[in-house]
């Protein structure tokens, strides 16, 4: 009865977690996240950001939240009674919404004769006039063919949970419509990460459990090998949960790396077994370089601790922990388990052989002039990331956003809040009519929106009973003009708040700039940073504990270089590839660190142990062989993901660990016998 004590408390464990997973867990989309400063459950208007606190500021200035851009088309042009009326239906069902408090369209853009307002419908036809009016420009296309309701919630809403009725209520009066903006990208997004959690784990257990069962040639150990880091993935959401955090972007991905990295160490554990055929020569032998295997894995995961974003320091202690849960798992239930099923067939070899020298040297040959040439291309890797180059390219997001770009010439605007100490007059129209035709000469802004032809204080009266004009101002000394950005201007937002600060006449106005697309480059700017940073650390890390492992100079940089060339390949693949580095690609250089490390620590433990390289191969190179085919494999299933970030990581690590496996099996071997 005493073997089944310890699979019965792990057992108990594991429930409690799934109850806590079922109970407490939720999913955080939120790109936030990614700055610095930021903490889970601290408000917005505390993070030390400057974009940040600017974007709530504007929310509450205006009373207005989250905005989506539903975009329509219609073939025979919205302008004639059938098209104009499909439209207003639309747009009143909308309205009549209680968390929509507005909506901007060519439907309510209005005109001023005099003192009198008026609209572009006549005889319920929507009239060609519209196009001549420079605030139509991101509302009806130039063949009027497509025609943008810009919908504006209430700031208490979570606008994400609306999208799905939104879009069946678009699907009744149009069959060609798109739906963008941040709670379109987020509810896609938490769809996808929902997969992430749920569903892509058991796929990728499936898959690892079948591959592995051909090198094992034992069901029940290949279930057992997977199980254990399945477990310890359980068991660390569990304790995520229970401190009432949500998962995010990135963390999300903890099932996925700990199945894949811990299932790992059982395949090793396993494979000594059968060599040594005893549990304590076992333990003897393998118990180190698992351990270490896994300290240096853990290194690089740790090494997040040091970057400033949270999101980041967070996937590295829940992959640690979990990790760390995977080993003392192994060493526990896997010696109970082997201990009580000794009838166990040889593992497969998987064909592995020693290649000997000259191939070793040539390849090794390669790869420094690869190396040598590899700065030449990582120079061009780009680091413009936002929300969209999340998705792929057939993606509705990305289908949304060619057509603002192809068709209105703009991406998601950014905001000029102007404000006076006293209230705006008629006079300050001149000047503010000044400001927006200045801006719009500039090549990385596609247009101003804003009524500058109503004098401000009429423009405040019409505001009271007009929704439409209320978006443009507050109150009778705050107005709002809406810079519509041009794709490289998106990219390029720093060089266009400069030469916004530039044009705003500092002695007459207070002003502040907010858009989604300033925190975004404030993301990218920290990107950078981390990926700089987490690469230092990692490797420092890495480094001091290979040296503690074998105590030798020469062993140490041997086992290290496996690591040095596949981080070159990452990012000469990123630029090949034209993958961008943001957050997710970001964190692939320190986690193939962390990974083929394993790889190179194995095989130079078995090769301090037999005192020969070949043996060393012949021994581990197999569960060394099966671990990163198996790694490949899992990750594969990441690159049917409908979203582009999760298609890169998967690219990046299936093509490190290949140029990891190569390395380590073919070219280290020559390394270890030249130290000598």
């Amino acid at each position: 009865m005493k073997k089944y004590i310890p699979f019965f408390i792990v057992s108990l464990i594991v429930f409690l977690s799934i109850i806590i997973i079922f109970t407490k867990g939720s999913v955080y989309t939120g790109p936030e996240v990614f700055l610095p400063g930021y903490k889970y459950g601290k408000p917005l208007d505390k993070v030390e950001n400057e974009n940040v606190k600017n974007f709530v500021k504007i929310s509450k200035d205006f009373g207005d939240g989250s905005n989506v851009l539903l975009i329509v088309y219609d073939k025979n042009s919205f302008f004639n009674n059938s098209s104009t009326k499909k439209l207003m239906l639309l747009q009143n069902e909308l309205q009549s919404k209680d968390y929509i408090i507005n909506i901007l369209s060519p439907l309510n853009l209005v005109k001023v004769i005099g003192f009198n307002k008026a609209f572009y419908v006549k005889n319920g036809v929507l009239e060609k006039e519209i196009l001549k009016d420079d605030n139509a420009k991101t509302l009806i296309s130039r063949d009027g063919k497509y025609a943008v309701l810009n919908l504006i919630f209430s700031p208490q809403t979570n606008a994400r949970k609306h999208i799905n009725e939104v879009e069946n209520i678009a699907k009744k009066y149009f069959e060609q419509f798109y739906l963008f903006g941040e709670p379109v990208i987020d509810n896609e997004l938490f769809k996808e990460l929902l997969k992430q959690t749920y569903v892509y784990p058991i796929i990728m257990f499936i898959l690892i459990v079948i591959f592995f069962y051909f090198q094992v040639r034992y069901f029940k150990i290949s279930l057992f090998i997977v199980f254990t880091p399945i477990t310890a993935a359980i068991i660390t959401i569990g304790l995520f949960f229970l401190t009432g955090r949500p998962l995010n972007t990135l963390t999300v991905m903890n099932v996925s790396f700990l199945l894949i990295i811990g299932s790992g160490y059982g395949l090793h554990y396993y494979n000594a077994f059968h060599r040594f055929n005893s549990l304590e020569e076992t333990k003897k032998h393998i118990s180190r370089p698992i351990l270490f295997s896994m300290l240096t894995t853990v290194a690089g995961f740790m090494s997040f601790l040091f970057v400033e974003i949270e999101a980041f320091k967070e996937l590295g202690i829940l992959v640690s922990i979990g990790l760390v849960i995977t080993v003392i798992l192994i060493f526990t239930l896997g010696h109970s388990f082997l201990r009580h099923n000794k009838t166990f067939k040889k593992p497969s070899s998987l064909g592995i052989r020693f290649l000997g020298n000259k191939v070793a040297t040539i390849s090794l040959i390669v790869f420094l002039i690869l190396g040598i040439f590899s700065p030449f291309l990582i120079k061009n890797i780009s680091v413009k990331s936002d929300m969209v180059s999340y998705f792929s390219k057939n993606s509705k997001i990305r289908q949304a956003y060619k057509i603002m770009e192809g068709v209105f010439n703009f991406r998601e605007p950014i905001y000029l809040v102007i404000e006076k100490e006293t209230p705006l007059l008629a006079t300050d129209n001149e000047k503010i009519k000044k400001i927006k035709e200045n801006l719009e000469k500039y090549n990385l802004i596609a247009s101003v929106d804003f009524p500058v032809d109503v004098p401000i204080p009429i423009l405040y009266n019409f505001a009271k009973s007009t929704p439409s004009l209320k978006y443009y101002i507050s109150s009778r000394n705050k107005i709002r003009l809406v810079i519509n950005l041009t794709a490289d201007g998106y990219y390029n937002v720093d060089q266009v708040k400069n030469y916004i600060d530039s044009n705003i006449p500092k002695d007459v106005y207070k002003y502040y700039i907010s858009g989604s697309a300033l925190i975004w480059n404030d993301i990218n700017n920290n990107v950078r940073k981390a990926q700089i940073e987490s690469l230092s650390f990692a490797a420092i890390l890495i480094f001091a504990m290979v040296f503690i492992i074998f105590r030798k100079i020469q062993t140490t940089l041997s086992v290290m270089v496996p690591i040095l060339f596949t981080t070159i390949m990452n990012f000469a693949v990123m630029s090949i590839f034209n993958i961008k580095l943001d957050i997710s690609t970001a964190i692939t250089s320190s986690i193939l660190m962390g990974l083929v490390i394993d790889y190179s620590i194995h095989l130079a433990s078995e090769e301090y142990r037999t005192k020969s390289p070949k043996d060393a191969i012949l021994n581990v190179g197999p569960p060394i062989l099966a671990n990163g085919l198996g790694l490949i494999l899992g990750f594969s299933v990441l690159l049917f993901s409908s979203l582009k970030l999760f298609q890169s990581i998967a690219i990046l690590l299936i093509l490190g660990i290949s140029v990891g496996l190569y390395f380590t099996l073919i070219i280290q071997p020559l390394l270890l016998k030249k130290k000598k």
